[in-house]
């Protein structure tokens, strides 16, 4: 993956300045005086990469460094290589922002990330540039963004973190920040242990999962709420044979009306009324028809409106109580993603449950929002449809009282035609035709609506089984990525046992066995009793093993570089030191011994003077001393005394 080489350190400010020498690619040792600046050197470098400096900060009432909190136009500058291509990081004291140089061009990055104003920070910059993804991560109600100073907490072996703790102390200073999920997860992340393709796989077999449950759950409302007699075919063929009864039945009709004789010309006004009749009929009986639907499917709509306010009140206390669960199907186990033969109505457990209400507690805060939101918005939708449907009912009601007194007045019509006419034909079997006609007319009505439905269902149907097919396939391929990443991993965490069991066993703590444990957690010797000083060389292995592993695996995304700020914590004594410090040697040997070309790397290591191995001698690059009242921060000479002296 990508290295970072940083190439020179400046401090610039109206009263105070340093430039650093050069530093060079693998070892670059600082020594100086306690009170000199080998700490400052350090800040200076996580300040310049965006991290959090408590003593520059003005707002901080016990560590302030006043020589640089009481300087004036001061800034931080950087000069690094990312994978051999050059850049300048300039972040002024008390900024939030960074401004990156590469070549002529200069962006600038904030520090704190804002959806709106600040989408893409500096560290999604700088992690884009080393290769490792953005990761994020859903805790509780916590949705945390995976920074590199996250990342920084493996890369910097620090004097103010115990060294008993192993990783540096948080930035943000919540229980959150320094919980076991989130150092798992820099540990996996910077070991390659942490696969994108396979989460991305993970939450597509999610989302698989929780459209084929909602397409199963849409299809079974739908047969639950419709009752349809017969299939297509049946239903298809027997609407042909009520049309052509209906338009042989006219005909008769008709044929029967134009024989009727009778002794006045009122025979054309008797066939209007009875023909409007029979439409009105028609008109009332489909009205009734609708209206029935209407109420069914409003009475179905305050069902559903009732369930969802219960729904809604559930899932708040879910999301103000709720940590973190994974979404799972009672038919898939919530940890393999694999089928699993549930009785219905029990869960996986073999607790009895009511299936309507399971998968309310099983998705995560953000979804729970997400849900919420839907819910509150299909409430807004479901109150419009009850008005819609009242207002319909009303408008149909309405119509309907207009239409029946229509048929009454022309009924009257009817009846005193009939009285003064005097027909030769049967008007008694006139009436018998249009029942009929009307009786006819009321089942093709039906049998469309019943036709409809059908169709409906087979939709949901053919959805429901498609979005069966996407969830196989995704769980078929989420199989195989889980099967290429628990591989990856158990060779990843055998590899580090073997050079932190190597390692630690040469240190001063001369363990015999020595692995890391479920937590990514040393585990030494039993758990048997060590001196605090032994914590030195327990911390200072883990730095040098990961280091040494990502000179030696090409899935490893540390990007080879390591900041270890003075040691010499927990009481240690020089000789144990020594002999520990040696063994970064050793470490980078075993990186490198079985790669045919070696990869840039950078160690800067700040101590004091006699605090380290004599062998490290040629890898010293600066110095500071109180003695000589060499210390790093160098006032500026004033340019106007100089020019009076002239």
């Amino acid at each position: 993956m990508g290295s970072l080489i940083i190439k020179q350190v400046i401090y610039s400010g109206d009263a105070y300045y340093y430039a650093s020498p050069e530093l060079n690619k693998g070892i670059n040792i600082i020594v100086g005086d306690n009170g000199s600046g080998k700490s400052t050197f350090s800040y200076f470098i996580e300040y310049g990469l965006g991290g959090k400096i408590k003593p520059f900060s003005k707002n901080d009432d016990n560590s302030k460094y006043s020589l640089i909190i009481n300087d004036t136009n001061n800034y931080v500058q950087l000069n690094i290589l990312i994978n051999d291509v050059a850049y300048s990081l300039k972040r002024f004291i008390g900024s939030q922002d960074i401004f990156v140089k590469h070549n002529q061009e200069v962006d600038s990055f904030s520090l704190e990330r804002d959806k709106k104003s600040a989408p893409f920070i500096f560290s999604d910059w700088l992690l884009g540039k080393l290769g490792i993804p953005v990761f994020e991560l859903h805790i509780g109600a916590t949705h945390w963004y995976f920074n590199f100073s996250d990342l920084f907490r493996l890369l910097n072996y620090d004097q103010n973190t115990e060294p008993r703790k192993i990783y540096k102390e948080p930035v943000a200073e919540n229980f959150v920040a320094d919980s076991i999920v989130i150092r798992k997860s820099i540990f996996e992340i910077l070991l390659g242990m942490s696969s994108a393709d396979y989460f991305k796989k993970l939450d597509a077999a999610r989302a698989a999962l929780k459209a084929k449950d909602i397409a199963k759950s849409l299809l079974e409302s739908f047969t639950e709420n419709h009752v349809i007699s017969g299939g297509a075919d049946r239903l298809s063929d027997r609407k042909d044979v009520v049309q052509k009864e209906i338009l042989a039945l006219e005909i008769q009709r008709n044929e029967l009306l134009k024989i009727s004789t009778h002794s006045n010309d009122k025979t054309g006004e008797l066939a209007e009324i009875q023909s409007k009749l029979v439409g009105l009929e028609l008109k009332a009986s489909q009205d009734r028809i609708k209206i029935t639907n209407l109420i069914n499917e409003q009475s179905k709509i305050v069902i559903l409106h009732e369930s969802l306010i219960q729904e809604i009140n559930q899932i708040e206390k879910i999301i103000f109580t709720h940590e973190k669960l994974d979404l799972f199907a009672m038919e898939i186990c919530p940890f393999c993603m694999t089928e699993k033969t549930v009785d219905k109505g029990f869960c996986i457990c073999g607790s009895k449950f009511n299936d309507d209400d399971y998968e309310k507690f099983v998705y995560n805060t953000n979804e729970y929002k997400d849900i919420l939101s839907h819910r509150q918005k299909s409430i807004k939708a479901i109150t419009l449809a009850v008005q819609t449907y009242q207002e319909e009912v009303k408008v149909l009601t309405e119509g309907l009282l207009e239409t029946d007194q229509s048929i009454e007045e022309y009924t009257e019509k009817l009846k005193k035609i009939i009285l003064t006419a005097q027909f030769a034909g049967n008007s008694t079997r006139i009436d018998e035709f249009n029942d009929r006609i009307i009786r006819l007319k009321d089942e093709l009505v039906q049998i469309n609506f019943d036709l409809r439905n059908i169709d409906q269902e087979q939709k949901l149907q053919t959805d429901f089984n498609l979005k069966t097919r996407a969830f196989v396939l995704a769980q078929n391929s989420l199989k195989s990525a889980k099967i290429a990443y628990d591989e990856n991993n158990a060779n990843t965490i055998g590899v580090f046992n073997k050079v932190y069991s190597t390692l630690l066993a040469e240190s001063s703590y001369k363990s015999v066995t020595a692995y890391i444990d479920d937590d990514y957690m040393p585990y030494i010797d039993n758990g048997e009793y060590k001196a605090n000083s032994s914590e030195v060389p327990k911390r200072l292995m883990y730095y040098f093993t990961i280091l040494s592993m990502a000179l030696q695996l090409e899935s490893i995304k540390h990007p080879r570089f390591l900041l270890i700020d003075t040691p010499e914590a927990s009481g240690i004594d020089t000789d144990h030191l020594n002999q520990n410090l040696l063994l970064l040697e050793k470490a980078i040997e075993i990186g490198t011994e079985d790669i045919e070309k070696s990869k840039d790397y950078q160690v800067i290591l700040t101590t004091g003077y006699g605090k380290l191995p004599e062998e490290f001698g040629k890898y010293i690059i600066e110095r500071f001393s109180k003695k000589e009242k060499n210390f790093i921060l160098k006032p500026k000479i004033d340019q106007s005394l100089i020019l009076k002296t002239e």
